[in-house]
Formats: structure tokens, C-alpha cells, sequence
């Protein structure tokens, strides 16, 4: 992938982030690999433990908005990115990723159960990193998600959510007992690398003025969207209804064998 045009690549970067921990699975790399673009240099910093002041008090605590921190070169630096969960008190830990374009490995259409079910993009990384990538409706503490009411009315802002795997399945799998499935996209590598862009650049954007719409701007709909831009194709599904919508990029070819997580092989979860 190409700069993004923020420095030119003969000059030399000196690039400062305050506050910075990329945490990958609960574990804190090395610093010195933290940023590999040349001349970066990151300040030694330590671990924070999980926020106990949350940055949006009055919405539910298992999503947020990411923002795009660094991006050149082909690496790119998140923050707000979810993490853990401490199921005694409920709170996740919120922190900052690398992803970088060399050690992308593999991008997965995603089916979680659950209502009228949702739809996401996990993309996996060479070191094992593995981040979800989702479109939501923004609901206030103790609201009831209703898909066919306040979904098609207006009632919810939409968010952005950027999840490690991990504390995905911990939220779907242990905490609301549901199944999560996971289909490779069959698309080239050129296809991967703009999926993996289209799908940052939607997640940090702004859409503070946007509102979740169950059939209009969803969370099939912008993983479409994402699809959309990354591959090329621009799919017409007659229902924007998750499950329909697996089976149409299957139908299509798009998808290769299901990957299912549930209860009977996350026996920790």
C-alpha cells in the first residue's frame, strides 16, 4: 500500500505518541518492534490499567469510536480499540493497535447470532492478531436494540466499533452465549490490502450527524459498502438481513468453509 501522503519516504519521521500501548491479545510486545517504519521513535511508556471514567458515559460500554492515530507507510496506529473485559466489573479495557499492511494474512466475512443476527469483517495478521471490524447501532445505557422500531426510526446514532478477536468472542460467545462464524473472503491480495484500508477509513471516519438504519446503513450494509470498495463489486441483496447476506457472497463465491466459535470449543469462555 501506498503512503498516504502525509511524508514523503526519503525524509526521515519522528513521530512522538503520548500515552501509547499497543496490547495485542493482553500482551505488551516489545517496544523496540512497536513501530517498525524507519526513524520512528516511540517513547517507553507503561501499560494502563482499564479506565474506570468512561469517554462516553451515557452510551453502552462494549462499543466506541476508534481513531486513526498514524497512518503511512503501510502501517497504521488505532486507538480506541476494545480489548478485554473485567467480567467482575464490567469494564473494558480500551487501547491502541498497530496494523501494518506486510503481515496481513487473511480477511473473513463475519456472522454473529443473536436477534436478526449482524454482520461484521475480521481481518487476521501474521502474528496472530486478529480484529473485528463493525458497523452498529448506538444504543444509551439500558436501551432496548429494536431492529424494526427504533432501528428504522431514527432512534440510534451510529458507531464504529474496532475489537480484538479475542475480546469479541468473550462478549458473544461467554458473556451472550451466542455463536460466531467466520467465512474467508476468496479475493486476491491486491483485494485484501483495499479491504483492509476501506475498512479502517470507514471505522475512524466521522458520522457524528448519521443515524443507524436497520435496511439503509447497518451493519450489513456498511460491511457491503467496505466490500464494495475493496473488491469492486457492488452486490444487490434483496434482503439486508445478515444471514441473507452470507448466503448470497456465498452463493456469489465469494466465501470459503464456515469457521464456527461457540460454547462447545471456547470451553474457557
Amino acid at each position: 500500500m501506498r503512503s498516504n501522503g502525509f511524508f514523503p519516504r526519503q525524509f526521515l519521521i519522528v513521530l512522538f505518541l503520548p500515552l501509547f500501548a499497543a496490547v495485542v491479545n493482553g500482551q505488551t510486545p516489545a517496544m523496540d518492534g512497536l513501530l517498525s517504519v524507519p526513524g520512528i521513535v516511540v517513547p517507553e511508556l507503561s501499560t494502563p490499567a482499564p479506565a474506570l471514567a468512561e469517554s462516553y458515559p451515557e452510551f453502552e460500554q462494549d462499543r466506541k469510536p476508534a481513531t486513526l492515530s498514524y497512518n503511512a507507510g503501510g502501517v497504521r496506529v488505532l486507538s480506541g480499540v476494545r480489548f478485554e473485559r473485567d467480567a467482575k466489573a464490567n469494564v473494558y479495557r480500551w487501547g491502541e493497535l498497530k496494523l501494518e499492511d506486510a503481515g496481513l494474512a487473511g480477511v473473513y466475512w463475519g456472522f454473529r447470532s443473536g436477534g436478526v443476527g449482524h454482520n461484521f469483517l475480521m481481518f487476521a495478521f501474521k502474528d496472530g492478531t486478529k480484529v473485528v471490524v463493525e458497523a452498529l447501532p448506538w444504543k444509551k445505557k439500558g436501551a432496548e436494540f429494536k431492529p424494526f422500531g427504533g432501528g428504522i426510526s431514527g432512534e440510534y446514532a451510529l458507531v464504529w466499533n474496532v475489537v480484538d478477536w479475542n475480546s469479541f468472542l468473550e462478549t458473544a460467545v461467554g458473556r451472550d452465549k451466542l455463536y460466531v462464524d467466520v467465512y474467508p473472503m476468496k479475493v486476491s491480495r491486491e483485494e485484501q490490502l483495499r479491504l483492509l484500508d476501506a475498512a479502517i477509513t470507514e471505522a475512524t471516519r466521522d458520522y457524528s450527524a448519521e443515524k443507524y438504519h436497520t435496511f439503509f446503513n447497518s451493519c450489513s450494509t456498511n460491511a457491503l459498502k467496505v466490500f464494495s470498495k475493496g473488491t469492486g463489486h457492488h452486490l444487490v441483496v434483496g434482503k439486508l438481513l445478515p444471514s441473507v447476506v452470507v448466503e448470497h457472497l456465498k452463493l456469489r463465491g465469494f466465501l470459503g468453509d464456515r469457521q464456527r466459535s461457540d460454547a462447545s470449543n471456547q470451553p474457557g469462555l
